[in-house]
C-alpha cells in the first residue's frame, strides 16, 4: 500500500513539473520577435565590402532569411533567396553571413557582400518567419566614381558612430578599441581625400 502511494506521489510530482515546464516555455514563446535595425541605406564603393546588419530582438527560434529583392512595379517583385538561417542558397562566393548572439536576447544577422560590383546596387530583405512575418528592407548604393569616395566614407563613418552608440552598453573593451581605431583610420582617409 505504501509503495503505491509513493508511486502516485512521484507521478503527481512529475505531472506538476511537466506542467510548469510547458507553461513557462509557452510564456517566453509568446514574445513577438522584432527587427530593431536602424540602418536603411548603405553606401559603398566598388570592390569594397557592404555589410547589412539585421538586428533581431526575441527571435525565439524563428527562421531568418536574407533575399535580394528586385521590384518590377508597385505590386510585383522578384526575390532571390540568399540565406535561410545559416544555410546558403546563392552560388556567389562573395556573399557571407555571420550570426552573433548578445546576452540581452539580441541577435545580429550580418550579410556581407565582398568585392561589391555595380550590379549589387539595390534592395535586400531580412525576414523573420514568425506567425506574422516581419521584414526589414535595406538599400545598397554603389559608387563607382572616385570623386564620390568621400561621400561613401562619411556615410560609413556615420553608420559606425551610430552602431558604436547602440553597442556600447554590451560591448567589451577590445571591440571598443577596434571601433575607435577604425574610426580614426576613416577620419585620416577623409582628411587626406578632402
Amino acid at each position: 500500500m505504501e509503495y503505491k502511494q509513493q508511486i502516485t506521489l512521484i507521478g503527481q510530482t512529475f505531472v506538476c513539473l511537466l506542467f510548469f515546464i510547458v507553461y513557462f516555455s509557452g510564456i517566453s514563446a509568446n514574445i513577438e520577435p522584432e527587427i530593431i535595425s536602424t540602418q536603411d541605406e548603405i553606401i559603398t564603393y566598388i570592390n569594397h565590402t557592404a555589410k547589412l546588419s539585421c538586428i533581431i530582438q526575441n527571435r525565439n527560434r524563428q527562421h531568418v532569411t536574407w533575399s535580394r529583392v528586385n521590384f518590377i512595379n508597385e505590386t510585383r517583385k522578384i526575390t532571390d533567396l540568399l540565406y535561410v538561417d545559416l544555410l546558403k542558397y546563392t552560388p556567389f562566393t562573395r556573399y557571407h553571413l555571420t550570426h552573433l548572439i548578445e546576452k540581452d536576447n539580441q541577435e545580429y544577422w550580418n550579410l556581407e557582400i565582398r568585392q561589391v560590383h555595380l550590379a549589387d546596387q539595390g534592395y535586400y530583405s531580412c525576414v523573420v518567419t514568425a506567425l506574422k512575418p516581419i521584414s526589414k528592407i535595406f538599400y545598397i548604393k554603389v559608387i563607382e566614381n572616385t570623386r564620390n569616395l568621400s561621400l561613401a566614407l562619411r556615410s560609413t563613418l556615420e553608420m559606425q558612430q551610430q552602431d558604436k552608440q547602440e553597442i556600447i552598453p554590451s560591448s567589451s573593451s577590445s571591440s571598443l578599441i577596434q571601433t575607435s581605431l577604425s574610426m580614426m583610420l576613416l577620419r585620416i582617409i577623409l582628411i587626406l581625400i578632402i
